[in-house]
């Protein structure tokens, strides 16, 4: 379980393969991405938004009763400017764990979005989004192909700029799709858990899939009820 109040920050890729395993990532911080998406529909309507019914996750965030949760869990790409706003502060990133490991390890779902093969590499990353003095406001967990074009990387991996604003000043075209919202349980000071909003989407890169990124929310700013 991932102690959200008190990131460390980090920044170093970890090799891929060291002393002839797969990498390790930090106590806490698993490899498997959290995709709750059903896996035998065709993708095609996974990504098109198309799946209707109470898997689309449209529907879910309807019944959030906060506005502002709503907006946040619909928005795309303003994740840090809704946060900012509801803070009445900037945010900092904090890199909390960052390693390269075979796709296959992280989930049966991964490979297929991504469109990789399950034995190929990809960065693990977790990252916070926090206060100048206090708890993380935010935590995302993001899975993302690796050599997808030049100059990317460094936007998936940058210790001071959230992907976003990264990638928009990277100059490269990029769009999300919604897969999953809903709530998980948030941990906090003391091992205290509180339920907590959270969504699940890919980035792409032009007409490939770049990346999966779980965000999930801190109950004390945005309200999961």
């Amino acid at each position: 379980m991932i102690k959200m109040s008190v990131p460390t920050p980090c920044g170093v890729s970890q090799p891929a393969h060291p002393a002839g395993g797969p990498s390790a990532p930090p106590r806490g911080f698993p490899l498997a991405f959290p995709l709750d998406v059903p896996l035998d529909v065709p993708l095609d309507a996974i990504f098109g938004a198309a799946l209707g019914g109470s898997a689309d996750p449209r529907s879910k965030i309807r019944r959030f009763s906060s506005p502002m949760t709503r907006m946040l869990l619909t928005s795309d790409g303003l994740t840090t400017t809704l946060l900012e706003a509801m803070a009445g502060e900037s945010l900092h990133l904090h890199c909390l764990a960052q390693l390269r490991a075979p796709a296959h390890a992280t989930g049966d779902g991964v490979p297929p979005l991504l469109r990789i093969d399950a034995g190929g590499d990809v960065l693990v990353r977790y990252s916070a989004a926090t206060r100048r003095a206090g708890p993380a406001l935010s935590v995302n967990h993001v899975v993302a192909r690796l050599g997808l074009a030049p100059g990317i990387e460094a936007c998936l991996t940058s210790t001071s700029i959230p992907l976003g604003p990264a990638l928009h000043a990277a100059g490269t075209g990029h769009r999300r799709t919604l897969l999953d919202a809903g709530r998980r349980m948030w941990r906090g000071e003391g091992g205290v858990t509180r339920p907590a909003c959270y969504k699940t989407y890919l980035v792409w890169h032009g007409d490939e899939p770049l990346a999966l990124i779980d965000e999930l929310f801190n109950p004390g700013t945005v309200p999961a009820g």
